[in-house]
């Protein structure tokens, strides 16, 4: 690297979601940014999964037409298994199956990301790939420290600009330092994390429209619970690519290690199921990845602004881990809050911590967290979740089963039989106590 290019006006660390949507908006600004990655490509350790697009179709308004996406999510559903039975709940709109697609997608992250990293490039960014960050570059002025670049693997040299958005996803090494070094409040509470496991299956696009109930071209979007996640805190979910599908579960990592359960035995388990095998049929495993999730909540989240420095997306813990598993979304809207903090300081000259918590600012106006300050309670709910979900699914879809189950008896003697087993043994007064708890997993 030559000694001309050790110097921008804006660095972001990492090329996800939140790194790239603020490139994007800083290069658009004129600015020079440079997104350093150190996978081999932007996405490399990204799979399959869903995009909620509000916040790129903002920045990118023709982006159906450009982005390298899947399927629209035109049908969704909710699932609950049991060893021997199940329920599904399908629901969808007509709507869905138009633009704009009720902003839902399924996208292969791995081009996804890639793609967004070409509109990075085309806006005047730079894209450093297979490039390490190992630490950032600190100066101090008087009783302060300041974040002034990032010292990058192999260069003796620093890699200098007066602030780094750092967007390296959960569990990053060089944030943790930098929280330390710069002495950076935690949340209230301890970050808590989910581990996602997915699969690739390949299958031809007829055979998933017919399997799946789907028009040509559009997509679903599946999340189930019960077995074989009984005691758990976590499920697991289907979704439809345009020939493959994305098989994957996301379970809270200390509910696992207390249930003494591996994450394969999981997996397995949940593909075992007759009603998740037989969407598997025929299927070829192309890929498999994991990932750590931050399902921390809002009292999770720490001080994300310092001098010369700002946090952004799972880095910063701004996932929303209730029912609706938003995270992709949310990255991109705290990166181009961060860029539009930046591109305030420059123009102020100012890159203090008081001139860059206008980051912290706009994300407490935006809708990012008022929907994370909704899971305040969520461990709360987290607590309730596995005893929950160690009796309802089971109870719920037996109780379906039984009811239409056909004998010669009449149908109110069913009914009764069918109800009794539902409920028996079931603590009533806990259960509804658990379940006014659970609606701290909402959002």
């Amino acid at each position: 690297m030559g000694e001309e290019n050790l110097e921008a006006q804006a660095i972001v660390v990492g090329a996800g979601p939140a790194g790239l949507m603020a490139a994007h908006k800083l290069a658009k600004e004129g600015l020079e940014v440079i997104v350093v990655e150190r996978g081999q490509y932007a996405g490399a350790k990204n799979l399959s999964g869903l995009l909620y697009s509000t916040v790129l179709s903002e920045a990118v308004p023709d982006f159906p037409s450009k982005a390298p996406l899947e399927r629209p999510v035109c049908k969704r559903a909710m699932g609950f298994l049991a060893p021997e039975s199940f329920t599904l709940l399908s629901f969808g709109s007509s709507k869905w199956s138009v633009p704009p697609h009720n902003q839902t997608w399924v996208v292969y992250r791995a081009q996804f990301d890639r793609w967004l990293a070409s509109q990075v490039e085309e806006a005047g960014g730079t894209i450093l790939e297979g490039t390490v960050v190992e630490e950032l570059f600190y100066e101090e002025e008087g009783s302060m420290t300041k974040v002034s670049g990032v010292r990058i693997r192999g260069e003796e040299e620093p890699f200098r600009a007066p602030v780094v958005i750092l967007a390296e996803g959960a569990v990053g090494l060089v944030t943790e330092r930098a929280r330390s070094r710069l002495k950076m409040h935690s949340g209230e509470k301890p970050q808590s994390y989910g581990l996602g496991i997915k699969e690739i299956w390949a299958l031809p696009a007829s055979t998933i429209e017919d399997r799946f109930g789907l028009d040509p071209g559009c997509g679903a979007a599946m999340e189930w619970v019960g077995s074989p996640f009984q005691g758990l805190v976590g499920g697991g979910f289907l979704y439809t690519g345009k020939e493959s599908l994305a098989l994957g579960l996301i379970v809270k990592l200390e509910s696992m290690t207390k249930a003494k359960v591996s994450p394969q035995d999981l997996m397995e388990g949940f593909k075992a199921n007759p009603e998740i095998r037989k969407y598997l049929k025929g299927g070829e495993l192309l890929e498999y990845g994991a990932h750590l999730i931050p399902e921390g909540g809002p009292r999770a989240v720490g001080q994300l602004s310092q001098h010369g420095l700002l946090i952004v997306g799972d880095a910063a813990g701004l996932v929303n881990a209730s029912m609706y598993h938003e995270g992709a979304n949310l990255a991109m809207l705290s990166g181009r809050l961060a860029a539009e903090a930046v591109i305030q300081a420059h123009l102020l000259g100012d890159f203090s911590r008081e001139s860059l918590s206008l980051y912290d600012r706009m994300l407490k106006e935006s809708f990012l967290m008022e929907d994370l300050s909704r899971l305040k309670n969520i461990e709360r709910a987290h607590m309730v979740f596995p005893r929950l979900m160690a009796e309802l699914p089971s109870r719920f879809a037996n109780l379906l089963v039984d009811l239409f189950e056909q004998a010669p008896v009449p149908k109110r003697e069913i009914r009764k039989h069918a109800f009794q087993r539902a409920l028996d043994g079931l603590p009533k007064l806990q259960t509804l106590l658990d379940l006014w708890k659970m609606r701290g997993m909402l959002g």
